[in-house]
């Protein structure tokens, strides 16, 4: 598997040229998509109230 940059903190990071072209060359790490997800949680709690 092919060694590519983290969008989120430039981390080398290793996937398949398939999750590479299926995000459009914007890959991340598993901290950064978990961030981004958390954030993502939190902004639509904060829509709900």
């Amino acid at each position: 598997m092919p060694l590519f940059i983290c969008a989120g903190c430039s981390m080398r990071i290793e996937r398949s040229m398939a999750a590479y072209w299926r995000e459009k060359g914007k890959l991340l790490c598993s901290t950064c998509l978990d961030r981004q997800e958390m954030s993502l949680k939190t902004s639509d709690d904060d829509k709900k109230k």
